[in-house]
């Protein structure tokens, strides 16, 4: 007779587990987004691009030849106005900057890209054109087309 009063006790219990549980995951999903950035290389010489992700992190985020464009895509938390990058765990590591430099040395001639981080409102994909230039790396709104 014990078997049925352990079932009765833990049941309960299973089952405020698993509705706090959803509380709690239900709302990160439906809040999540992405922000686009495309890097087109405009200038004579190759870009590469990193990103500093959770603090103590960096990233390559790729490269782009003469002519070439980088397309980036990063997670976007709408509720927190958090920009982030899924490890390969599955977990979301902030990302704190971006840049583009010249290829082979892009933190010293870096150019920051920038992000919009504001909670509530939905990002706009990022278009730039990018050229290093005398030492450093210029980057410019993409006109529209």
């Amino acid at each position: 007779m014990q078997f049925p009063r352990i079932l009765s006790v833990t049941t309960p219990v299973l089952a405020f587990v698993a509705s706090i549980a959803g509380v709690y995951s239900a709302p990160a999903s439906a809040a999540q987004h992405s922000v686009e950035i495309a890097i087109t290389n405009t200038g004579d010489a190759a870009l590469e691009c990193g990103a500093a992700i959770a603090h103590w992190f960096s990233e390559d985020l790729g490269h782009a030849a003469p002519g070439e464009t980088l397309e980036i895509r990063f997670g976007y938390d709408l509720g927190s106005g958090t920009v982030f990058r899924l490890n390969e765990v599955g977990d979301e590591m902030a990302v704190q900057r971006v840049w583009c430099g010249a290829e082979g040395n892009a933190w010293p001639t870096r150019a920051e890209i920038p992000l919009e981080r504001r909670a509530g409102t939905a990002p706009a994909p990022v278009a730039l054109d990018c050229a290093t230039s005398a030492g450093g790396t210029l980057c410019a709104t993409k006109p529209a087309e």
